[in-house]
């Protein structure tokens, strides 16, 4: 069992992959601010972090970067979400990204997604 840190400001979609994660034997907390997902990784030690693009408070790409940057957040394998078109899949992954999905997130493609990760 992983513990996945869900940053996304749509509650219905946090809700909804939480949902899935929890589902098939994972552990979730869930953030809606860029600033709630530095707080929340305070005290929960995730193993990974799905990250939405567009944030209200800061850009996803931004709190990746800021995530690889910090020492003990450096290595947490990060899936950044988007319902950005086309993809900013290069930018995501300048930005340190390990993997890039498109809303609407397939559950199949975030299962398979996480399997690549070995979560």
């Amino acid at each position: 069992m992983a513990k996945i840190l869900i940053v996304d400001d749509e509650q219905p979609i946090t809700r909804m992959l939480a949902t899935f994660l929890k589902a098939i034997g994972h552990d979730t907390e869930e953030a809606h601010s860029a600033r709630q997902g530095h707080d929340k990784l305070l005290y929960f030690d995730a193993d990974a972090i799905l990250l939405d693009i567009m944030l209200p408070d800061k850009s996803g790409l931004e709190m990746c970067r800021e995530l690889r940057a910090n020492a003990p957040t450096a290595n947490i394998p990060i899936i950044m979400i988007s319902a950005s078109a086309p993809p900013k899949t290069a930018e995501a992954s300048k930005m340190g990204a390990n993997g890039y999905l498109i809303k609407p997130v397939k559950m199949q493609d975030l299962k398979d997604e996480l399997a690549r990760l070995g979560i």
